[in-house]
């Protein structure tokens, strides 16, 4: 086992303070660290003595300050009503909560580094104003002034806020940072109090503005010691970005630079650079790279997984070898990646669908589809069972036959028999309309899920640790509603849950001195190991994007000492080069599949262009690709894509049962490998989201306007004056729409030209809706945007495959209406159709047809919900860029009208591709083309 850095620290503190050890406060980057360096005590212990008190920096400062730590989601409910009491016209709580965030950490950081706010503040509002001196004299002076005032009252709510945080004794990282630095004798006050003498600073780096006060003044009363991990190649070395802040800290405090070390050029090592192909590879990898070594206990106490990108985790736990017996974690999993959740969101979607029926008793129904979804959910079925109640399984196949429609209370009693448990038939029959009667509920659920959990396995525990995350969120979330009178429907509590539960994560902790060691690369500080596993060393993990969303520009931030994008990948830097420097062996693996993980790490490139070629002899860097270890010949061996496993085929299922659209469908018929990756394993295009209007955003900006101007005169007859009516409102409505998906910067750019095409687009095409009206043409518009429930096409197909399952479609219609007593299901499209991609001879081409099968598809949605009546149906797209605005008819067999037999027959083909989708021996192959898939090139 080679020397490591805490073992060197605790030789130095055992030979200098040796008796006084008790007398000393022990302050180190993270809590894990602590439990390493005890450890490392442990190897100078002869006798029984009272060792060091051990703190985290942040752990520390709130100690000293006697503060508590706020969670995010309280800070943020304190911050708006904050926000509410000192803006004129505050945004509602769904929309402040999307940008709050990013303010509240800019709050952060101007503590940190101890800037003066005030002053911070009045600059910035200058700034903007000065960018918007040139706005268009005709644009809203209100909007422009309300802009204006809210960054001009950002000194108020930091005031206000501050305050309210310190009156309940609660505080973020950097209000705890800045209490600190305003009132630095307390932290004598808090030596004298615990009995201690001196503070020791082991492993520190990258501090905070206000972190190098208290160090300052700590030096000032010789009340500290200060232990720097450092290697000389990076501090003596002023363009290695690693050293930045080191260097800055010799020449501040030169008298406390007690260690220095040279590990990185002069100990021998081997590091191994990998590329696989795609992020799951990675974990297999590990797991192939694992199987072949051949650790004792004690070496695998020595062994490091670095996981720059954490939702790797789940999948490197299923790739660690069996011989493999203690795994010890330090990191955060994310709650919303935990099956548990879905109880919750079952009942938000059933909530969601609730009706009240007017026509008998006013009794309460839900539909039917999330009836069925919810009782089908494994934890509210354990709630039944340990309630002595059980689910009536004929209803329960009726539900599953007929989930368009609704079921009364009357009827789920029904199928709930012999349940008598109060707070179980409170979910389901109690008076839920709002979100506070939806957070008693979930609570209600998180007791009685506590309640019947058992202890018995490590799973059960990490089952029961998720909801307490959850039930503390919702305490949380139910105080500020009770205090604030703040009312909130069922929708919009959706959509903040939603946002809650991707937040929380869950923090696991074991016994840290047996096993393999997961962690993240922060949790990794001063911590050494002799073999060592870095994977997604990609950029944008490692290090993170240097782009970050802030109100404080950039320049503004570096005028006020505050950190930059720059300073975050000089900490990183430090962070990766100190952990591979003194290991013996280490693997460091990146995807290189670039479309979506980003490039390899700059620092694997540091180390191939700059280090290798001064690399000391017994240093060896070597880079290679795993081709030859996942994807071999396949004569030989199948790939992943050849094999359809049981979770695979559970996972079709549950896409199945939520609904599959004609996009889904689509993206499974042109490439089976672009639907694996999308829906199987969730890697997707990322969104783009830079405010400028092109493509799809022109299209979705489109279909909310025509939404907007129609939507009043749905299922009346237009006539020449409701047209009249609908043109002088189309300018307001484009305005609206625009607000609506966050479009910013309407009068520069590209957006100028974006705009004035649609306003063309729009104008041209109610022009020529009037002419039709005009003609004689009675048009009724019956939906728009129409979201049509989900229909199961019955299939004797699970029978075949031996499968148990459902499959349900769904769709969103554009438009329907009657055009002289027809109806037609239309689709607007902003992009080029050819008539010929609407046309097929035969039901057979079905597959290779996505715009004949997604409007069969609608059409086929729509007969259902009709109840299959015998109707005139007319399919087809209304091109919104061509000046006809021609409906281009769906055409079957030379036929544009829709028969029922063209919908049976459309219904056999269907069957035919899911045949294929769960056939086991089928796999998700690209097709050969030459228009090239974004994933498979």
């Amino acid at each position: 086992m080679r020397e490591n850095f805490l073992f060197k620290i605790s030789s130095v503190l055992f030979s200098e303070y040796a008796d006084k050890l008790s007398e000393l406060v022990i302050v180190l980057p993270s809590r894990r660290s602590s439990i390493f360096l005890s450890q490392e005590f442990s190897q100078f212990i002869s006798r029984p003595i009272w060792l060091p008190k051990f703190f985290s920096i942040e752990d520390f400062i709130f100690s000293v300050n006697n503060l508590n730590r706020v969670s995010s989601l309280e800070l943020f409910f304190e911050f708006y009503s904050v926000y509410k009491q000192h803006v004129d016209n505050p945004h509602t709580l769904e929309r402040s909560y999307k940008w709050a965030g990013t303010l509240l950490e800019d709050f952060n950081e101007i503590d940190k580094s101890y800037a003066n706010y005030s002053d911070l503040f009045d600059y910035l509002s200058d700034v903007k104003r000065i960018e918007n001196w040139y706005l268009d004299i005709n644009s809203s002076k209100n909007k422009i002034d309300d802009y204006l005032s809210f960054f001009k009252k950002f000194n108020v709510i930091y005031k206000s806020l501050k305050k309210n945080l310190l009156d309940k004794n609660i505080a973020y990282s950097g209000l705890a940072q800045r209490i600190l630095v305003d009132q630095l004798d307390q932290i004598k006050l808090w030596l004298k109090k615990q009995k201690k003498q001196k503070i020791i600073f082991i492993g520190l780096d990258a501090l905070t503005i206000s972190q190098e006060k208290i160090i300052d003044y700590l030096i000032s009363y010789n009340l500290c010691d200060i232990f720097w991990d450092t290697d000389e190649y990076f501090v003596n070395n002023r363009q290695q970005e690693s050293g930045k802040f080191i260097r800055k800290y010799i020449k501040k405090w030169p008298q406390k630079f007690i260690h220095t070390d040279n590990a990185f050029l002069n100990k021998k090592k081997e590091i191994e650079i990998i590329g696989v192909t795609k992020n799951v590879n990675q974990a297999k990898l590990l797991g192939s790279l694992l199987k072949k070594k051949k650790y004792n206990k004690k070496d695998i106490k020595k062994v490091g997984v670095i996981l720059a990108n954490e939702d790797l985790l789940l999948p490197v736990l299923e790739s660690i070898p069996n011989q493999i017996q203690n795994i010890n974690i330090t990191m955060g999993y994310k709650l919303s990646h935990h099956p548990i959740v879905a109880i919750f969101y079952d009942l938000l979607s059933l909530y969601s669908s609730k009706k009240i029926n007017t026509t008998g008793a006013g009794s309460t129904q839900y539909l039917n589809q999330y009836l069925f979804q919810f009782f089908n959910n494994p934890y509210f079925q354990l709630l039944l069972l340990k309630n002595g109640g059980e689910l009536n399984q004929e209803l329960i196949h009726k539900l599953k036959f007929s989930n368009s429609g609704y079921t009364g209370l009357d009827e789920i009693e029904e199928i709930m028999s012999s349940n008598n448990n109060i707070k179980l038939n409170s979910i389901l029959f109690g008076e839920i309309n709002t979100g506070l009667e939806v957070i008693i509920s979930f609570l209600n659920v998180t007791e009685m899920l506590l309640d019947f959990i058992g202890d018995d396995n490590e799973y059960q525990m990490i089952e029961k640790e998720c909801l307490l995350e959850i039930e503390q969120s919702l305490l949380v979330f139910k105080l500020f509603l009770e205090k604030s009178n703040e009312k909130i429907n069922i929708s919009l509590f959706k959509v903040l849950f939603q946002n809650i539960i991707r937040s929380l994560k869950l923090h696991f902790s074991g016994e840290p001195l047996n096993g393999i060691q997961i962690m993240g690369l922060l949790e990794s500080r001063t911590i050494d190991f002799d073999e060592v596993f870095i994977l997604s060393s990609n950029e944008s993990y490692l290090p993170p994007p240097s782009k970050t969303n802030s109100f404080i520009p950039f320049d503004v931030k570096l005028k006020f000492n505050i950190r930059t994008a720059l300073d975050l990948d000089a900490i990183y830097a430090n962070h990766f080069f100190n952990l591979i420097k003194r290991p013996i062996q280490t693997h460091i693996i990146y995807n290189q599949d670039t479309s979506y993980s980003g490039e390899r790490s700059r620092f694997i490139n540091q180390l191939v262009y700059e280090f290798k070629p001064i690399a000391q002899e017994g240093i060896n860097i070597r880079e290679h690709l795993s081709v030859d270890k996942f994807f071999v010949d396949k004569a030989s061996s199948p790939s992943i894509f050849d094999i359809k496993d049981n979770y695979i085929l559970n996972k079709l299922l549950s896409i199945c049962r939520s609904g599959l659209s004609p996009s889904t469908i689509n993206m499974y018929n042109y490439c089976k490998t672009q639907f694996y990756f999308e829906k199987i394993i969730g890697v997707s295009a990322p969104k783009d989201e830079d405010g400028i209007l092109e493509g799809s955003k022109i299209g979705s900006v489109i279909h909310r306007v025509l939404e907007r101007l129609y939507y009043p005169y749905l299922n009346i007859y237009l006539d020449n004056q409701i047209m009249k009516n609908i043109k002088n409102l189309i300018v307001q409505e484009i305005k609206s729409a625009l607000d609506y998906y966050h479009i910013k910067n309407i009068k520069t750019g590209k957006n100028v030209i974006a705009i004035a095409a649609i306003t063309r687009i729009v104008e041209n095409f109610i022009s020529h809706e009037s002419e039709q009206v005009s003609h004689g043409n009675k048009i009724m518009i019956k939906f728009l945007e129409h979201e049509t429930p989900t229909f199961m096409l019955k299939t004797n197909l699970f029978n075949e495959i031996k499968i148990d399952g459902e499959i349900n479609l769904k769709g969103h219609i554009d438009r329907i209406d009657i055009f002289n007593d027809c109806y037609r299901i239309i689709d607007y499209k902003t992009g080029f159709v050819k008539n010929s991609d609407l046309q097929i001879e035969q039901m057979e081409e079905i597959s290779s047809s996505p715009k004949v099968l997604q409007l069969l598809l609608y059409a086929w949605l729509f007969w259902k919900e009709s109840k299959k009546k015998h109707i005139s149906i007319l399919a087809g797209v209304i091109n919104l860029r061509a000046k006809s605005f021609e409906f281009n008819k769906c055409c079957v067999n030379k036929t544009f009208e829709i028969s029922n037999d063209t919908l049976i027959e459309f219904e056999n083909q269907l069957e035919k591709i899911f045949f294929e989708m769960f056939n086991p021996e089928q796999g998700f192959q690209h097709l050969d083309r030459q228009d090239k898939c974004r994933f498979c090139d």
